[in-house]
Order: structure tokens, then sequence, then C-alpha cells
């Protein structure tokens, strides 16, 4: 009679699991994404859109914080002496608005932020009738992650118009922006198709 027999060790070795290792987030990158949420409050009255937002992330990563010498990096932030850069972004670089509105637009920032449009010239896109004119003022606390905004426009106006003037109350608004909307329709909700940060008020 033959038996087999199974040698084991008197201590097998311990399965250890390895544990994934969390994905660290770099905090500026955080920054730029929280502080694009406040910024694109701009372009509140254009069309929802992911990938422009992605793009002000990005712009605001690498023009703004990058521009941060004071702290080291992984810690930089954005200061105000860096948002000038904004001056003349447009959120959608497809649709710019010197496309549609290619006039002088005459800018006043002081008890009251005004524009004015001497001679407005338009270019009108396919099937639109009247076009409108928005002005608005974004204010942004960079500390507590906090915007508010003021905004006015004008009527829906046709090809035959008059000069521009919009103001509104300078709120310590850090950043003005003005956009365009075209519609065929007077009753239809004005969606801009063009918006730019005409001027930064640091």
């Amino acid at each position: 009679m033959t038996t087999k027999n199974k040698i084991f060790p008197l201590n097998p070795p311990k399965k250890t699991s390895k544990k994934p290792n969390k994905r660290t987030i770099n905090p500026e990158f955080t920054t730029a994404i929280r502080a694009a949420k406040l910024i694109r409050v701009c372009a509140a009255f254009m069309a929802p859109d992911r990938q422009r937002f992605y793009r002000l992330s990005k712009f605001i990563l690498h023009q703004v914080i990058h521009a941060d010498t004071c702290h080291p990096i992984g810690e930089r932030q954005i200061l105000h002496e860096h948002l000038k850069v904004f001056e003349n972004y447009a959120f959608d670089p497809d649709h710019p608005l010197e496309k549609y509105l290619p006039a002088d637009i005459i800018t006043s920032v002081d008890n009251k932020i005004s524009i004015s449009i001497p001679q407005p010239a338009i270019n009108w896109p396919a099937q639109s009738l009247y076009y409108k004119i928005f002005l608005l003022g974004v204010s942004i606390d960079f500390q507590a992650f906090t915007a508010s905004s003021v905004s006015q426009s004008t009527e829906w106006l046709t090809q035959d118009t008059a000069p521009i003037h919009l103001e509104i109350d300078n709120t310590c608004s850090l950043l003005i922006a003005i956009g365009i909307a075209f519609s065929n329709n007077k009753t239809t909700v004005a969606t801009c198709k063009a918006v730019k940060i005409i001027c930064v008020n640091t």
C-alpha cells in the first residue's frame, strides 16, 4: 500500500493585497476648474457648452496660474494683476464678436460701466431679422469662490439702428463682457451668438 504525502510549509506566506494608489489631483488644476465656473458667468446668455468650459479652464491654468511666481509650483494662485490677459477673450473662438459686430466699441468704467457703439455695423447670420446687445459686469471673489453679476441689454433692434449706449452700475465688477444675440422673432428668448470680455477692472 502506497501513500502520497503532501508537504505543506509550517508558516505559509500571507497573501498581501496591494492597495491601489490614490489619485492625487494638482490643487492648481482644481483652482482653475473652480475659477472657470465663476468666469463663465460672463457667458451666462450663451448656450451651455462643455468644450467651452474646459477650454476656459485650460486657459486659466496656463495663462493665469502659471503667471504666479510668488508661490511654489503646486500652490500657485489666481492673482488679479494677471487677469488682464482676459481682455478681448472670446468665449467661442469660432464665433468672435467682431464677426458679427465689426464696429468701434467705446468703454467707460467709473461709477457706471458703459459701452457706446456710435455706428453699429452688423453682419447678419442667415434668417435673422433682429439683434440685441448685452452688457455684463461680473464681480468675483477667488478666495470664497463666489460670483455675482449685473447686466443690461437693448431691445430687439432692426437693421436701421441708431447709435447704441448701455450702462450698468459699477458694483466692484472685475470682468466686463459684451454679447450679441440674433433672432427672427422678437418673442424668442435671447441666446448670445458671441460673447467676449472687453475689460478687466483690476
